[in-house]
């Protein structure tokens, strides 16, 4: 028998604990949303692999199209023919994950028995693609000399890179934490803070004095700014001294960025300040909206490995841009986006997010 002082307390905890509606989102939503996230990025990984690959012909002949064919059965590969310059720059470009070359003498030289290399063009800022293209070909290419040669080794690859260096996951992974915490300078400490101020009446007492909003606010959006910069110059020092992530970029080139950045995360965590009537919704509302970025922007694992539908979402995320835009200038890897619209979002980004601030903010 369970003492009646036990068992009210017991209930009463159970009331108190369901009434901490941020507690509840830690103790229940974050695992489950933590799971379904990594699930749907790496559980599903070979059902939605699609890999684009050009294919130049220099010259048509049988064993020519045997290797189309041979390629054409491969589920996951979608093949693009063009001339040799049109499908190297769409690989430079981000359209292309490798351009294969099928070279002109193929049946002269299959003919005379001698092995035949064909040059793969591949990205060397995504190695994975790499590495899947080139098992790929090998095994096309196995196939291949069994069926239509009876013997093996003479159907060889020869990979070659289009970028001036590979990117290891580090490289990648650094311009995407930079992305990571210029998001949460601008949604946790503008929002939070502002909603908090306003919770404790800080935000009224200020306009008893001769303050004028427009000097609060521009006081506080420019030390957001400087601080978006020391944060920009500790993380690139570590990523350089540290890991050896070559930095490439034009120092001026990634401040923009960085400050452009730090303006629309800024100015979104004014807007959603203006929602917020209190700390804990505050601090909900910024979990809800902080995590999905996080872990759908692209920031730490390519946007290729994200489920198909899931890519609207990814496409509307503001720090998908900001992580593209800064792994573009700061490693030189290849765009999701041409630098200009990755820019071009984000300006829209930040648009909007002063309309909805100046429309509906509060300041008691």
């Amino acid at each position: 028998m369970i003492p009646i002082p036990v068992l009210a307390l017991f209930l009463a905890e159970f009331k108190h604990f369901f009434r901490e509606r941020v507690s509840l989102f830690w103790m229940f939503g974050f695992p489950v949303f933590f799971m379904l996230i990594f699930g749907l990025v790496f559980g599903g990984a070979e059902e939605e692999l699609s890999l684009r690959l050009g294919v130049v012909v220099e010259e048509e002949s049988g064993p020519a199209r045997g290797v189309l064919q041979g390629l054409a059965h491969v589920p996951f590969l979608e093949l693009h023919r063009g001339e040799r310059e049109g499908e190297l720059a769409a690989l430079k470009e981000g359209d292309r994950d490798g351009v294969l070359v099928i070279p002109g003498d193929l049946a002269t030289r299959l003919g005379r028995g001698e092995e035949v290399p064909f040059t793969l063009y591949y990205d060397a800022s995504r190695p994975t693609a790499k590495q899947v293209l080139i098992s790929v070909m090998h095994q096309v290419f196995s196939e291949l000399e069994e069926r239509m040669l009876g013997r093996v080794s003479l159907l060889a690859l020869a990979p070659q890179p289009v970028q001036r260096q590979e990117l290891r996951p580090i490289d990648y992974l650094v311009p995407g934490v930079l992305a990571m915490t210029l998001m949460q300078l601008g949604l946790f400490g503008v929002a939070g803070a502002l909603v908090e101020m306003r919770a404790r009446g800080i935000l009224r007492r200020f306009w008893a004095t001769p303050l004028r909003r427009s000097a609060f606010v521009s006081a506080m959006v420019a030390q957001r700014l400087v601080i978006s910069l020391v944060q920009a110059a500790l993380i690139l020092a570590v990523g350089g001294l540290v890991f050896g992530v070559p930095i490439i970029g034009e120092p001026w080139v990634m401040a923009g960025v960085v400050l452009l950045g730090a303006l629309v995360f800024v100015s979104l965590g004014y807007a959603i300040a203006s929602f917020a009537r209190s700390a804990e919704a505050s601090t909900a509302l910024l979990q809800i909206i902080n995590f999905p970025m996080m872990f759908l922007s692209g920031i730490f694992w390519p946007v290729e490995w994200m489920p198909g539908f899931l890519r609207p979402v990814i496409y509307a995320l503001p720090l998908t841009y900001l992580g593209d835009a800064l792994r573009q200038t700061m490693v030189g890897a290849t765009p999701f986006v041409p630098l200009e619209a990755a820019l071009g979002v984000l300006g829209g980004w930040l648009l909007l997010s002063v309309f909805i601030s100046i429309r509906f903010f509060r300041w008691e």
